[in-house]
């Protein structure tokens, strides 16, 4: 899954008249990042949500391919797109990956359960909120313990585990999880396509993995592991390939 929402959707520089216009921008630029690397619109369904939606990926299609799509071509696209646009239709976006099962809906629309509740509370976490506002950046990525663990902290296919840091967000109920962040924030000015610019400020947190509550303490550094021919395993233990 990948959850998406905007930044600031909701100012008073934006009526209504504008919203469809953003939310043509924000979902145009994932596609297009998104089959830059292979990851094609009838591989995922995008439910939409307010201002932003989630992505829910076929089975199939590995997480390699989307998180190299939110690291490689979207913060250029997002760049090129706020360099080219007014003040009330530049994008900053918030996003966040997760897997797990997805509980189907009876109607086969949008599904439930757990993992879909905690993908959509830390994209609303204040930590991840602030963390987009302080990094000067157009976006902000944030990948949970699960997606750390099982794919990017292997370094597979073109993902940089050194370009995350890790992070706490607080979730509904006041629950915090472990998650780790890009851009990394280390004082450094990050250009968000726009004319001015801000200091990136240190994003706060440590690599103590949080446990949810009636969960099993995690193992060290463990994870799944990979067979030679898969790119990357599905968090409910099935193979996943790389579509590219």
């Amino acid at each position: 899954m990948l959850g998406v929402d905007v930044r600031g959707s909701s100012e008073r520089i934006r009526d209504d008249s504008l919203l469809p216009a953003l939310r043509a921008a924000q979902t145009g630029l994932i596609a297009e990042a998104l089959r830059q690397q292979g990851v094609d619109q009838d591989t995922y369904a995008l439910r939409s949500r307010g201002d932003g939606g989630r992505y829910d990926f076929l089975p199939g299609v590995s997480p390699v391919p989307v998180l190299e799509a939110l690291t490689g071509p979207l913060p250029s696209l997002l760049r090129r797109h706020n360099k080219k646009s007014s003040e009330a239709l530049r994008l900053g976006l918030r996003l966040v990956a997760h897997g797990g099962y997805l509980v189907p809906a009876p109607d086969g629309g949008d599904a439930d359960g757990t993992e879909v509740n905690l993908l959509h509370g830390m994209l609303e976490a204040e930590e991840l909120r602030s963390a987009l506002a302080g990094s000067g950046a157009p976006y902000v990525v944030a990948v949970s313990e699960e997606i750390w663990n099982g794919v990017l902290r292997h370094g597979h296919g073109d993902l940089d585990p050194d370009a995350f840091e890790p992070a706490r967000l607080t979730v509904k109920g006041g629950a915090t999880v472990t998650a780790w962040l890009c851009p990394e924030s280390r004082g450094r000015p990050q250009d968000d396509g726009t004319p001015d610019r801000a200091t990136a400020a240190p994003l706060t947190g440590n690599s103590t993995a949080t446990v949810r509550p009636g969960e099993a303490e995690p193992a060290g550094r463990g994870g799944i592991t990979f067979q030679s021919r898969v790119k990357a395993k599905n968090v409910v233990n099935g193979d996943q390939w790389n579509i590219r």
